[in-house]
């Protein structure tokens, strides 16, 4: 279970309204019952309950050996789509190992979204992450970068990457080896990218490719680019 402050053996904390409503009413855990808790930053720690007066604490016992985080350092830059396709993005490129994720606004995006409601759905993404990390037993959270426009997430993007754009009309099939162990994905929202967007990556060092013959939903290109940089590059190789 995750907890927002930073793990050490000895310490006690009170678990947030959401953590503390899982732990009675759905894990139905009692009193000195032990559980596994992480903080989002590579720690993990078992964790004694104490339920005393309509009070619920974790004492924080000894850590424990922690999945270690994919050396292949993935930036997923993913354009802004409907709710579902979005959270399913999100969910899932947290299980297969991302390290960054940037949601971006493009031409084709259908959603649009004011400065507020574009941090309540960025509050929301965090939350699914962090469901995602609990079921798989990530103890590290992705970077969540705030929503932006695709241009400035481009100039954001740190130097000294292999940037990928999936293409799936113009780009290459052959990939030669990432020269750096930190890359990043471009994916388009519902629609793709527009010409003028793949120029403007293109000229961000962006080397389109493809993945098959066919064209995949934006949720299902996402995952797939993921899958198969961990498979050829990443912690999925059987070299690794």
């Amino acid at each position: 279970m995750y907890v927002g402050e930073r793990l050490e053996e000895g310490i006690q904390i009170r678990p947030d309204e959401r953590a503390e409503r899982h732990l009675v009413k759905v894990l139905r855990l009692r009193s000195d019952d032990v559980l596994m808790v992480f903080d989002g930053q590579g720690n993990e720690h078992h964790a004694a309950l104490s339920a005393r007066a309509g009070q619920v604490m974790l004492q924080i016992g000894e850590p424990a050996p922690t999945i270690p985080e994919p050396d292949l350092d993935i930036c997923l830059v993913q354009g802004i789509s409907r709710g579902e396709r979005m959270d399913l993005v999100v969910q899932k490129s947290t299980e297969l190992g991302v390290r960054q994720f940037r949601p971006v606004f493009t031409r084709r995006s259908i959603v649009r979204l004011d400065e507020k409601r574009a941090r309540r759905r960025a509050e929301h993404w965090r939350a699914v992450m962090i469901s995602a990390c609990e079921q798989c037993g990530r103890a590290t959270l992705p970077v969540l970068h705030p929503p932006t426009d695709l241009e400035r997430a481009l100039r954001d993007l740190a130097p000294g990457t292999t940037r990928l754009m999936l293409d799936a009309h113009t780009g290459e099939l052959a990939l030669s080896p990432p020269t750096t162990d930190r890359l990043v994905l471009l994916i388009g929202p519902e629609g793709g990218l527009t010409r003028e967007e793949k120029e403007m990556a293109a000229a961000g060092e962006f080397r389109p490719i493809r993945l098959g013959p066919r064209i995949m939903r934006t949720e299902t290109a996402a995952l797939a680019a993921i899958s198969f940089a961990q498979t050829v590059w990443g912690d999925f190789s059987a070299s690794r």
